[in-house]
């Protein structure tokens, strides 16, 4: 859509000391704790090369394969962004099968992904090398 400007991070994983604070803020703004291992991004190492933060970029997954693989149609995409409706999803983990940039994760018995925090990325805020930018 012409004029309208996707919502998204930009990474730059030559910056990421993999200090962490980016995914325990991400958890304590979901779920009121600092607890990483649900948070809804995720840094995952590739020696040698620097670390790459596991997020949903839509507008570079061709195909959309996240929302064709959900029965239920529990996620959405709106101006950009994947969207998945806790409400409607069964926790199949079909759309965790079919995300090529494994930004999709079940946590307890549902799917999760990171929602950049309604437009105010918990994540970006504690970064203090600027490795995440939030395009907004």
């Amino acid at each position: 859509m012409e004029g309208l400007m996707t919502k998204r991070f930009l990474v730059d994983p030559t910056k990421c000391t993999e200090c962490g604070r980016c995914v325990m803020a991400c958890s304590l703004e979901k779920l009121g704790i600092v607890q990483p291992q649900e948070a809804r991004i995720k840094i995952r190492r590739q020696w040698p090369e620097p670390p790459l933060m596991e997020v949903c970029l839509f507008e570079e997954c061709p195909g959309q394969p996240c929302v064709a693989s959900c029965p239920f149609g529990a996620i959405k995409e709106i101006d950009g962004k994947v969207f998945i409706n806790p409400d409607l999803c069964k926790g199949c983990s079909k759309c965790v099968a079919a995300c090529p940039s494994n930004a999709i994760r079940m946590i307890g018995p549902l799917a999760v992904k990171c929602d950049l925090c309604g437009g105010t990325p918990a994540c970006i805020a504690e970064c203090v090398t600027n490795a995440l930018t939030y395009i907004g």
